[in-house]
């Protein structure tokens, strides 16, 4: 089946925007010559093509219609949501057994995107039940391999699997290599205009700002807490914009700047009771009683 249309030059636009070469763009795919002559609208692309070609440019295909619906099998769609929420309430063990079970599913084993999604949450489990860091860093890598976008232009899903990655580094005192990852995963986030989920962004920059923290950089993480606790606002995620305040309050606690500390541990509470976190809500109390009692002491002295 051949679909014409201007989707060659819609390719052309993808592909030099991420600065990716058409030798690079249809390697394992077709020829050099083929893409050229799509781009300059000399002949229309077969479907099997344009799929390839779309996850090597980390878009869906239905990025190249107007007013065309993608669908995909709706078992996928519901055990991959499945999965996504057994993860949420970190019921691994549930998650594990559904893996395993999918893996040797053809409705996944055929399908690149759900083989990947299966990997990466086999990872997880590996790393949270037994935290075998090998074992969780193989599915992991695994999953990044299943994918036909480039290291110029990594797909949402790609960034969220290189995130998990980075956060097991972290956990796991591998400092400088997780700093690296969220160093490549921001550039590539802030890079992929396409991406319009904020809570992506605010998850990236969170999770950055807890490494910074760790790592004694203080200045550096305040800085990325703020760019989170934009993304926060603008999405009106309430939660996440607790847990953005509670860490520029831990800077600056480590700061030795305690009423600065306390100004922003009393407003994460806020974001806390008014997200109904009941227990962070308290947690973060205990920080704000500890602040004072600092704060009269620094006086004293």
């Amino acid at each position: 089946m051949l679909i014409s249309g201007n989707i060659g030059e819609k390719i052309k636009d993808l592909r030099e925007f991420y600065g990716i070469s058409q030798k690079d763009l249809c390697e394992g795919i077709c020829s050099q010559a083929y893409v050229s002559r799509l781009e300059k609208g000399e002949i229309n692309v077969s479907a099997d093509i344009l799929f390839m070609l779309s996850k090597r440019l980390g878009v869906e295909v239905n990025y190249f219609f107007e007013n065309y619906k993608s669908s995909r099998s709706e078992y996928v769609s519901v055990t991959m949501d499945e999965i996504r929420i057994a993860t949420y309430k970190k019921d691994y063990e549930h998650v594990e057994e559904m893996v395993e079970l999918e893996l040797k599913n053809p409705l996944f084993k055929n399908n690149l995107e759900g083989r990947q999604f299966l990997l990466w949450h086999q990872g997880i489990c590996k790393f949270e039940l037994g935290k075998s860091i090998d074992e969780a860093m193989f599915y992991i890598n695994e999953a990044l391999s299943c994918s036909l976008t480039t290291n110029k232009n990594y797909s949402q899903r790609e960034i969220e699997i290189l995130l998990t990655k980075a956060i097991i580094m972290h956990l796991t005192n591998r400092f400088q290599e997780s700093k690296k990852i969220y160093l490549e995963l921001l550039a590539a986030l802030n890079k992929n205009i396409y991406i319009t989920d904020e809570k992506i962004f605010v998850k990236s920059y969170y999770n950055y700002t807890r490494l910074l923290v760790d790592f004694n950089e203080y200045d550096e993480a305040l800085k990325n807490a703020r760019i989170g606790l934009r993304h926060a606002k603008k999405a009106d995620l309430l939660y996440l914009q607790g847990e953005l305040y509670f860490q520029i309050g831990r800077c600056y606690e480590l700061m030795k700047d305690y009423k600065e500390a306390k100004d922003n541990f009393q407003i994460s509470s806020s974001c806390f009771y008014l997200s109904e976190q009941n227990e962070l809500y308290d947690l973060v109390l205990e920080a704000v009683d500890e602040m004072d009692e600092l704060e009269v002491e620094m006086i004293k002295d």
